[in-house]
């Protein structure tokens, strides 16, 4: 009877897995190429749920289908499981979590987005901007991509404690933790400054800036000092 129990359990979630995964639809809009970076941020930030993480599995669901709102371009339905490092905004009561995202199948299309699109792959760290559907979440947005990378490393539960959203994430893409990827992080440092001005404040992504030119690692103190060389430039 306990193996018996236990195998209807498997057998449920299974179940309850496809249907999760069959009641969803694409939200893809090609309009979105023309969505400036600040608008795309506001957006994000909208989300019931923000999450940090990192990707333990990624499955592809079915096949590759037309999107139903540009027959040029095949999107493809994943689902990715994640390991939830700090919850920045709502809760999703367990980790890892499982989310979905329709993502650009680059070999069915007769088209290039010709815009950065999101590319799932185990070992990634990124913010996901989320939302409840069918039992389940996924992805505020479809194929363009809706997340941001995260090079400063892993952060301990907790790191947001007390910070609004916004300045959580401002934090995250601008502190650096033990396991930082160095070229990566600046690699990403303009565009982690901007996303933290328009996500916090201008003067809060400056101020961090401002702390990463004391930073020892040379690599990361003079890619401060020369975004605030570009931002003084600017003005």
């Amino acid at each position: 009877m306990q193996l018996a129990g236990v195998f209807a359990t498997f057998v449920l979630a299974g179940l309850a897995g496809c249907t999760n995964a069959a009641a969803q639809r694409d939200q893809f809009r090609s309009s979105d190429r023309r969505l400036p970076f600040d608008q795309k941020l506001r957006f994000e930030m909208a989300a019931p749920i923000i999450v940090l993480g990192h990707v333990l599995e990624v499955s592809e669901i079915g096949q590759p289908q037309r999107s139903r709102t540009d027959g040029r371009i095949k999107i493809q339905l994943a689902r990715i499981k994640i390991e939830v490092e700090e919850m920045i905004k709502g809760n999703v009561g367990s980790s890892p979590m499982e989310f979905y995202y329709f993502v650009f199948s680059a070999d069915a299309s007769e088209v290039d987005l010709g815009v950065p699109r999101y590319l799932p792959d185990v070992g990634q760290r990124r913010i996901y901007f989320l939302k409840p559907s069918s039992g389940s979440y996924r992805s505020v947005g479809d194929v363009y991509d809706y997340t941001l990378q995260v090079s400063s490393g892993s952060h301990s539960r907790g790191f947001c404690k007390g910070k609004s959203p916004g300045c959580c994430i401002a934090e995250i893409l601008l502190v650096p933790q033990q396991d930082y990827d160095a070229s990566w992080f600046v690699a990403h440092l303009v565009e982690s400054q901007r996303a933290a001005e328009v996500m916090c404040s201008r003067r809060a992504a400056l101020d961090l800036i401002r702390n990463l030119t004391q930073h020892p690692d040379q690599r990361i103190s003079d890619g401060a000092r020369e975004v605030l060389a570009i931002e003084r430039s600017s003005q």
